[in-house]
């Protein structure tokens, strides 16, 4: 079982029978683990930059059984050391959207809304959190910007964050529209800052 999935099911309380799920505990107790996630794919990603992960020792035959349960994967995943440095961005780019996903729940959860107009910093911030999530949220493997309404059309300033979305509606997402790979990390620390002590 995943690593979130044993947080969550340990935050299941039974109650006359039936599962209570606290999911303001849970997912606010996500997100270190969600951007620690995240911090290891950079990190992994790094590595198979600069070589030194050994291809050789990693992509090998594997077979897991558990229970009923057999997995086969196949020899070869991964082709050669370009494809290896390939597929840990690919890994990179799926941790940085399941954190930003995290990220907007824990938003919610602290009952910051989407205002209209977006005035203040943190304003800015929750929307800003909102149009990252939704990138990911409907095409995690090829993430494209849906900034389909006028008022989130504008320019955001977030701490050292600052990202123009008044013309990315329908384009590919890039780490330096929002700051770079770190621009998310901004982005917890002022939710930590500013939001998250109201839940």
């Amino acid at each position: 079982m995943g690593f979130f999935l044993q947080a969550a099911f340990a935050d299941i309380n039974i109650d006359k029978g039936h599962s209570v799920y606290y999911w303001s505990t849970i997912t606010m107790r996500y997100i270190d683990t969600a951007f620690g996630q995240l911090g290891f794919a950079i990190k992994l990603m790094q590595a198979a930059e600069d070589g030194v992960l050994d291809l050789e020792a990693i992509d090998k035959p594997l077979t897991i059984a558990e229970g009923p349960s057999i997995l086969v994967l196949p020899d070869r995943v991964v082709a050669d050391n370009n494809e290896l440095i390939l597929a840990c961005q690919n890994l990179m780019g799926i941790t940085y959207g399941a954190a930003a996903i995290t990220l907007n729940r824990c938003r919610e959860e602290a009952n910051v809304s989407v205002l209209d107009p977006i005035a203040s910093e943190v304003d800015q911030w929750g929307a800003l959190v909102y149009q990252i999530r939704n990138t990911f949220a409907h095409d995690i493997a090829e993430p494209k910007w849906r900034v389909d309404k006028a008022r989130y059309k504008r320019e955001y300033s977030v701490g050292p964050v600052k990202a123009d979305l008044r013309q990315l509606d329908g384009l590919h997402f890039e780490y330096a529209q929002v700051g770079g790979p770190e621009g998310l990390f901004h982005l917890k620390s002022f939710g930590e800052a500013h939001a998250f002590g109201r839940v």
